[in-house]
């Protein structure tokens, strides 16, 4: 099994004054999607998650998702 380098991600609202960093891991009906928080840091060794928020899931209206981008999951040594 290949392990994934990158991963399409987001900002959304928290709810707390800030963002999460989350990507689509479900498309529901309308303009709702299921997300999942990325919580932690790329290290060479893969990502090291924080467990506050790591792998949390929600469901966020997709109009809400801002910033696409692509992000690393190893940093570079």
């Amino acid at each position: 099994m290949t392990k994934r380098r990158f991963v399409e991600v987001y900002d959304t609202p928290s709810g707390m004054g800030g963002s999460h960093t989350v990507e689509i891991v479900e498309e529901s009906a309308g303009d709702r999607v299921k997300v999942r928080v990325w919580y932690g840091r790329p290290t060479p060794n893969g990502w090291e998650r924080w467990r506050d928020w790591d792998g949390f899931t929600f469901e966020a209206a997709k109009s809400a998702l801002t910033n696409r981008r692509r992000m690393a999951l190893y940093k570079s040594s």
